[in-house]
């Protein structure tokens, strides 16, 4: 079953890179389609946490309607330079999401209120918008391979994680991390997760295809370590609280795209305002 299990999560993974980076190289629209797509899937997954099946449609649909048209536009208007202003259109979304909500007459109407229109825009959308600006160059024109570089970062620190964390973290005195979050997660795991993403950084640096000093590499392997770890948590918190154990199944031996996507959602935005202080783009 362990086997099973590993074959599994591999190909999953595989099957995510393949389609991540092959859309984001391709073309800028795909790019686009692919993210507002998984965003979207994000949304309902945190829903059916949170809400359970079947419930308050027409504010889910809203809900996903407003994050996704907003993702779109960034893209789009850093794409053809539109005028930022034309993002007032976000407005009226804003004012028939309200409008739904206040014609819901299912349970729960308050709990709809705070937690479920703030916190996917917070946890969800707002990553997404800032880890777009790491798709383009400081000129303005689309040049995905800054994301790409980073998404090795978060990928290898995944891999580390996992890697060291099942050979030496699962033993019977090894040292959790947070054993009341998640009972797996172990210093093992973060020691694998350091080693391979600094390993991946210095590699990446040796390359010669990025204009950056090694110290930048370095800086941005410790957020995406520090940050994709507190996103992992983060997540399994969330699972905890609504008593759920995967957000979803979509993607092979990983569970949902929450699942799989945790870390990323805090550590890619992260490291895209890290650049951007830098210089970098």
């Amino acid at each position: 079953m362990a086997k099973s299990s590993l074959l599994y999560r591999t190909l999953g993974a595989v099957l995510l890179v393949v389609a991540v980076v092959g859309c984001v190289l391709l073309h800028p629209l795909l790019y686009a389609a692919l993210f507002a797509a998984g965003m979207a899937l994000m949304i309902n997954e945190f829903y059916r946490m949170s809400l359970g099946s079947g419930t308050h449609t027409a504010v889910r649909a809203m809900m996903i309607a407003l994050c996704v048209a907003f993702f779109l536009a960034c893209v789009i208007f850093k794409l053809y330079n539109v005028d930022g202003k034309w993002l007032l259109v976000a407005f009226p979304l804003l004012a028939i999401l309200l409008s739904a909500m206040l014609f819901d007459r299912q349970e729960r109407i308050v709990r709809l209120t705070v937690q479920d229109i703030c916190f996917p825009i917070v946890y969800l959308l707002l990553p997404f918008a800032i880890t777009n600006m790491l798709m383009f160059d400081s000129t303005g024109a689309y040049s995905p391979r800054l994301f790409v570089a980073v998404m090795t970062l978060v990928w290898m620190n995944d891999v580390g994680g996992y890697a060291l964390g099942m050979a030496f973290g699962q033993r019977e005195k090894s040292c959790k991390l947070a054993p009341e979050i998640s009972p797996k997660k172990s210093w093992a795991g973060v020691a694998g997760s350091l080693l391979f993403t600094f390993l991946t950084a210095v590699v990446i640096y040796l390359t010669g295809i990025f204009d950056m000093p090694l110290w930048q590499w370095l800086v941005a392997a410790l957020i995406v370590v520090v940050l994709g770890i507190f996103g992992d948590l983060f997540e399994s918190m969330i699972k905890r609280h609504y008593l759920q154990k995967d957000s979803g199944r979509i993607v092979i031996g990983h569970g949902g795209l929450l699942d799989r996507f945790d870390g990323a959602l805090f550590a890619i935005p992260a490291v895209t305002v890290f650049f951007i202080l830098a210089g970098v783009i």
